[in-house]
């Protein structure tokens, strides 16, 4: 229970967190890393959600509070009923499940330390259904609204961060054979520069 939270918590409300920002200020959105700090700088919350880019490759700088965990979304997926429309809860799972049954690739660096697929696996964690709110003009076209979503995925959180830069790297992908597939090829590199202050 990092930070006296379940993990699969703490997955919840991360969701739930990159949900309900539209997504012309998303940080899924984001380049630069301009957007990263979105509802958190001035948070009592003890993790700070870094983001993945909805594919391909992405370099940012991201200024983070020191003394915060960071939560990175290796690998990640994400399905509601306003994403599949008229998909009962448990196919919800099968298609969140499906999607990270698929993964081909999988790695992690931080600063000069390596962690491979191997390494990884053991993080993967697949919640329960729960409630998110698209707000108006949503990510992945969603209307808006309340909705029911499922998450699977592979996330990390990290122990507080001390004063200081950290590079963090994350690499992914995979191929999801049929039609029920979210993404049936994937693929994403992103960079973030963190400096603690």
């Amino acid at each position: 229970k990092p930070y006296n939270l379940s993990f699969e918590d703490h997955i919840k409300k991360y969701w739930q967190w990159i949900i309900s920002i539209p997504s012309e200020v998303s940080p899924i959105n984001d380049k630069t890393g301009e957007k990263c700090g979105y509802d958190q700088l001035n948070s009592t919350f003890p993790v700070f959600y870094l983001s993945d880019a909805g594919g391909g490759k992405v370099e940012r700088t991201c200024n983070v509070p020191a003394g915060k965990g960071l939560l990175i979304p290796l690998m990640t997926v994400e399905v509601s009923d306003k994403e599949v429309a008229n998909v009962s809860i448990e196919n919800l799972h099968k298609i969140a499940k499906k999607d990270q049954d698929s993964v081909t690739s999988l790695y992690l660096k931080i600063n000069d330390k390596e962690y491979l697929f191997e390494d990884l696996k053991k993080y993967r964690a697949h919640t329960s259904d729960f409630e998110v709110n698209f707000p108006k003009n949503g990510i992945f076209g969603a209307s808006e609204g309340n909705s029911r979503a499922v998450a699977d995925g592979y996330y990390i959180i990290t122990h507080p961060v001390t004063k200081g830069q950290y590079n963090i790297e994350f690499k992914r992908s995979l191929i999801c054979p049929g039609a029920d597939c979210l993404a049936p090829n994937f693929a994403q590199d992103v960079k973030y520069t963190i400096i603690v202050d």
